[in-house]
């Protein structure tokens, strides 16, 4: 459950929120639409702890997992659509990344070398270390993150030569 309780939030003299409260129980979805300026966004990162409220409460799971896509989309080439949605699955996401660099350990001994020296990791920790990871990753899904991304992608509009694409390729909207 995440929970706002009398939230308020402005900058100087524009007043986005003054005593906002609300309740978002598990399972439930919702939506936030309002016009440009009016605190969506800031609102977002409340929730997300990246700024603080001027007054009230913010509550949530520790294990709550948020995918958030930043409306600055800034230069985003080299990646393909895909994997930049994919990059928005937060824990899941470096999840999926630590897996990647721990099988390259296990294959390539020179990697096996610079994971010992920077994190400790000796073989017998790197193998406990990957069932920990893989565990949690296979928790939250993410064995069907890239066919759920799909799916999500082509329910957008996004045609199959998109999806494979270059993000920076696409438009404003599009990165939108």
């Amino acid at each position: 459950m995440l929970s706002l309780t009398n939230v308020s939030k402005q900058y100087g003299p524009q007043i986005l929120f003054v005593g906002a409260t609300c309740q978002v129980n598990r399972g439930e979805k919702i939506g936030l639409v309002g016009p440009n300026g009016s605190g969506k966004s800031t609102l977002f990162r409340l929730i997300l702890g990246e700024e603080s409220a001027d007054e009230g409460q913010i509550e949530k799971p520790k294990k709550l997992t948020i995918g958030y896509f930043r409306q600055d989309a800034g230069d985003m080439s080299g990646r393909t659509v895909l994997a930049e949605t994919v990059a928005g699955a937060g824990e899941t996401a470096a999840l999926g990344e630590e897996l990647v660099l721990l099988e390259r350990a296990m294959e390539d001994p020179e990697v096996a070398a610079r994971l010992e020296s920077e994190r400790g990791l000796d073989f017998d920790r790197l193998l406990t270390r990957y069932g920990e990871v893989q565990a949690r990753f296979q928790e939250l899904g993410g064995y069907e993150l890239d066919a759920r991304a799909h799916e999500i992608l082509h329910g957008l509009g996004f045609s199959q030569e998109q999806v494979n694409g270059d993000v920076g390729k696409l438009s404003g909207g599009w990165k939108m």
